[in-house]
């Protein structure tokens, strides 16, 4: 099937293209608060140019819809962001964020342009994959030149190829536990550091949002977090490997809220669905059966939290509903 000269929308590019434009809305309100408290000079043009990026990325995402004559989603506005609010986090938070929002759009980027047919659409995709590099890159090296940059453990350097040849290489509940593998390191490490950055965003929503039902559940995903990085960092100990250190992330003591109670839901159940994405990622090259077990087990924690965040935002009408296939059962007969 064709519109004109180019085929109709794929599934698959309904769906990132749907997505994109929800997390760019997002993106632009968050992002555009921050512009307005940033002192640091840096830390305003790296979110200058994370704004650009988004304004940019949205409007391509409108032609498109255009185009099709797809009905454009509502996503975000200026209505669910009051740019007025005092700061609610630091600079150095600010940063963090950017590095970790150009991770999580550079691996969701990816996937879009590899289930992409239409080649407007992959080139639309291969550039938000290299604006994502660069937005990390740049914060990077802020972060770097600040001192900031969390650095994953060091081990020493293998003197040989090695191949495994006991069965106790997978074991890891009773006896004593092999060494961690620098994958399962470095999976622990950056879930570790993913979560001690939503556990300071969720903080900062929890002392403004307005709806009781809202912050109870915010503050339920604070101490989910909290628990998780405590998890991770068990792990690490046992093997004598240092955690990420806390860095100055700390929300302001505002109670003003920046927000609507419908971004901050929607920005949780993102990150909640990133997360389960990340402990998939991980619990696939973890071989220790107690890692994969904690991973197990946390994934079902972060997926029965989603959904609890679903319902709240389903009772209050905030969820859109992606694009979805015909119900046939339920079409008129004649």
């Amino acid at each position: 099937m064709t519109n004109g000269n180019k085929p109709m929308f794929s599934t698959s590019e309904m769906a990132h293209l749907w997505n994109a434009y929800l997390n760019n809305t997002l993106g632009l309100c968050t992002l555009l608060h921050f512009k307005e408290n940033a002192e640091d000079p840096e830390v305003r043009t790296v979110l200058e140019e994370a704004i650009t990026i988004s304004r940019n990325q949205v409007d391509k995402i409108k032609a498109f819809f255009k185009q099709e004559n797809f009905p454009k989603p509502t996503g975000f506005t200026k209505l669910d962001v009051n740019l007025n609010a005092p700061r609610l986090y630091t600079d150095t938070f600010y940063l963090f964020y950017i590095q970790n929002m150009a991770k999580i759009g550079g691996n969701g980027y990816s996937l879009s342009l590899a289930t992409c047919a239409r080649k407007d659409i992959r080139e639309f995709f291969t550039e938000c994959v290299t604006n994502s590099a660069n937005l990390f890159n740049k914060s990077s090296d802020v972060l770097l030149s600040k001192g900031l940059f969390l650095r994953p453990p060091q081990i020493n350097l293998p003197n040989r190829v090695d191949f495994v040849t006991k069965q106790s290489f997978l074991t890891g509940w009773f006896g004593k536990n092999r060494p961690l593998t620098s994958i399962e390191i470095m999976n622990l490490y950056f879930n570790i550091e993913r979560n001690q950055l939503g556990r300071s965003l969720l903080m900062g929503f929890s002392q403004c949002a307005k709806e009781a039902e809202v912050r109870a559940y915010v503050e339920r995903g604070v101490k989910i977090a909290a628990k998780h990085i405590e998890v991770f960092s068990s792990i690490l100990k046992e093997s004598d490997l240092p955690t990420p250190m806390t860095w100055d992330t700390a929300p302001t003591e505002s109670t003003q809220s920046p927000f609507s109670d419908k971004l901050m839901m929607f920005h949780i159940t993102a990150l909640t669905a990133a997360s389960t994405s990340h402990y998939g990622t991980s619990l696939g090259s973890s071989p220790r059966r107690d890692i994969g077990l904690s991973y197990t087990r946390l994934t079902a924690e972060v997926t029965k939290y989603g959904e609890d965040g679903a319902n709240i935002m389903i009772d209050r009408g905030w969820l859109e509903q992606p694009p979805s296939a015909t119900d046939r059962m339920s079409l008129p007969r004649r």
